[in-house]
């Protein structure tokens, strides 16, 4: 049986898409080069949000050498699972319909956008 998945806060959340973009272990050097490239972190704020990933069982972190590394326990795509529920949830109270029709009328996404939508809705129905 699965264990629960539970939805991360915005930032560890950003932590975890480096770590599944990247090849892992990945240290907590490299998790820190990559995400300033959008902001400063500092090493301690980064460790502790490590640990609390850690503690909720999406990473396990092993010693190589002097440096800590890190693993995903949970995978990329069950995790989005979760968080496109909870999303779906949140903004448009379970309602594809709705959430699309606030999309468009917003002007939000773009016309490939919209083909790729499109795209993926035909096949679905081929491939069932």
């Amino acid at each position: 049986m699965k264990k629960k998945i539970m939805r991360l806060p915005d930032t560890e959340l950003e932590i975890m898409q480096v770590i599944w973009a990247n090849p892992t272990p990945i240290t907590t050097t490299e998790v820190k080069k990559i995400l300033e490239k959008e902001r400063p972190w500092s090493v301690g704020a980064l460790q502790t949000l490590l640990n609390r990933l850690i503690d909720r069982g999406f990473l396990k972190g092993e010693m190589q050498g002097k440096s800590k590394a890190y693993i995903p326990l949970v995978d990329e795509d069950d995790y989005l699972v979760i968080e496109g529920q909870s999303f779906l949830k949140r903004v448009s109270g379970h309602s594809v319909a709705k959430l699309v029709a606030s999309l468009y009328d917003s002007k939000s996404i773009s016309e490939s956008d919209w083909e790729e939508l499109s795209a993926f809705i035909e096949n679905t129905k081929k491939n069932g």
